[in-house]
């Protein structure tokens, strides 16, 4: 795994408040895994640490994103090339005080 955007970073969104993004990319341990079936992986794992819920509808040529209500994020499930995982995300416009 690397960090590509580590976070920790005010984005502001207008009155007052700011989101926070953050990105990782990964190698899967095979590296002709398809990329859709790595979205699909990172999609079933996403069960077992937080209460994601698809947003849309996803098709191949668009990111698979879901959100946490709870946690109040959005991540984007974004793999493109054979046995690279790649995730992008976010949080919503949250009050800065």
């Amino acid at each position: 795994m690397s960090i590509t955007d580590p976070g920790g970073k005010n984005i502001p969104c207008g009155d007052g408040k700011a989101k926070q993004t953050f990105a990782a990319i990964g190698e899967d341990l095979w590296p002709g895994t398809e990329p859709d079936a790595l979205n699909d992986m990172l999609l079933g794992a996403l069960g077992r640490v937080g209460a994601y819920r698809i947003s849309g509808t996803p098709d191949a040529q668009t990111p698979v994103e879901v959100v946490n209500r709870s946690t109040r994020t959005i991540l984007r499930l974004s793999s493109r090339e054979k046995g690279r995982y790649q995730v992008q995300g976010e949080t919503e416009c949250l009050s800065i005080s």
